[in-house]
């Protein structure tokens, strides 16, 4: 079976989309192989990946990101060439208009999974409500001609479902983690002299990108209140992004990495002592998993999907959005020993549950029921029944 991936994100970017699809490529099984369709401002080109050189233009109040506008009759030639069996459309940007066209001219089945809740985004970065409602409408048109669409969290996929995509299409399909990468032997005791941080003062982490819909602006009032409580502390941000000015004014003390390497990123985590997350618009956050592998105890926001991906009380704690008090008196319960320690091995030993080869089956398998015609009602019954039997 051959496989066309098509994503806006080529693999210069790294991110949750990316690190999947590594991934993905990686895991893949004896008999399915797997080519990644994207676009970019430098043509690549590999067994396994196809980035065609195209026009990028800055993305709609997110100018420092660019879209690339698809070679549609490119791509079409490319998968005829590569002889693909099934397209999967990972987004429904300018390379998911060509995933439709390609699967459209070939008579090829479709999967469809969801990573980014645009249509939040827009609302957040425009202020338009009636914008993000409108993205949202959108976004059912390319996901509703998937015979499989694939939600990275229970969350998503309520979320989809609430916005009348079809729920007997939708399943889940949840993240792993690189457990070698992301490890507590990574823990650099120069790093944290470099960043001035102790047993007395810790780190906090954060890594992603450095903008508004990550919840970002809720950081200076969480640190005013651990100082409150006497907690020492300093912040660490890992990224770049259109809000890091104002965050370097509104945290004077904190500590601003930029883009770093995933094998800076990997020791970065190793080297911190508490993760905090407040994003309200991630589908997943494979960062959460990350530093949990990395011996990180989590805080996460209690709305969207990074939730799922921990354990509240075990692994760390989970917090509503918008209460600065209560994540400053998690962060601060989560620092005190011996919790820390506890928190710490607890997160590392549920990190070694999420491996991607793992987390990968649902793909997989969706792949093979598609092709084959099996839907998901069908596909369920089938597990269903064999965990009875088992």
């Amino acid at each position: 079976m051959n496989v066309a991936i098509f994503t806006d994100n080529d693999f210069d970017k790294v991110n949750g989309v990316t690190t999947t699809f590594r991934a993905a490529l990686q895991s893949a099984p004896a008999g399915i192989h797997l080519r990644v369709y994207t676009a970019a401002s430098l043509p690549v080109e590999t067994d396994s990946y196809l980035a065609l050189r195209s026009l990028g233009l800055p993305i709609p109040f997110y100018s420092e990101m660019q879209i690339y506008l698809p070679r549609f009759r490119e791509f079409l030639k490319r998968a005829r060439a590569d002889r693909i069996d099934l397209v999967h459309l990972t987004t429904p940007g300018p390379i998911g208009l060509a995933a439709l066209y390609v699967a459209w001219r070939l008579d090829l089945p479709l999967v469809g999974s969801f990573h980014t809740d645009l249509a939040a985004y827009a609302t957040l970065l425009s202020g338009s409500s009636r914008l993000g409602a409108l993205m949202r409408e959108y976004m059912r048109w390319p996901y509703g001609r998937c015979a499989r669409v694939l939600a990275p969290s229970e969350h998503t996929r309520q979320l989809l479902i609430s916005a009348k995509s079809n729920p007997d299409r939708i399943a889940v399909w949840p993240r792993g983690v690189d457990t070698t990468l992301f490890s507590p032997a990574k823990r650099s005791p120069s790093i944290r002299e470099k960043w001035h941080v102790s047993d007395r003062r810790p780190a906090l982490l954060y890594v992603g990108r450095v903008s508004r819909e990550k919840g970002l602006l809720s950081l200076p009032a969480i640190s005013d209140r651990l100082y409150k409580l006497g907690v020492e502390h300093r912040c660490i941000i890992v990224g770049d992004g259109p809000l890091l000015s104002t965050l370097r004014d509104a945290l004077p003390d904190a500590l601003f990495t930029g883009s770093l390497s995933r094998q800076a990123v990997a020791e970065a985590f190793a080297s911190a002592d508490c993760f905090v997350f407040p994003s309200t618009t991630d589908t997943a956050g494979n960062v959460v998993l990350e530093a949990q592998a990395s011996g990180l105890p989590v805080v996460v926001s209690d709305t969207g999907g990074p939730r799922e991906n921990m354990v509240a009380g075990l692994t760390g704690t989970v917090c509503h959005r918008e209460d600065s008090g209560e994540w400053a008196a998690a962060i601060a319960g989560l620092l005190a020993q011996p919790q820390r320690s506890r928190f710490s091995q607890s997160a590392r030993h549920y990190a070694l549950t999420r491996t991607w080869e793992r987390a990968m089956e649902p793909l997989y398998r969706a792949y093979r029921e598609v092709l084959e015609g099996v839907s998901l009602a069908e596909s369920t019954d089938t597990i269903t029944a064999a965990v009875h039997r088992a």
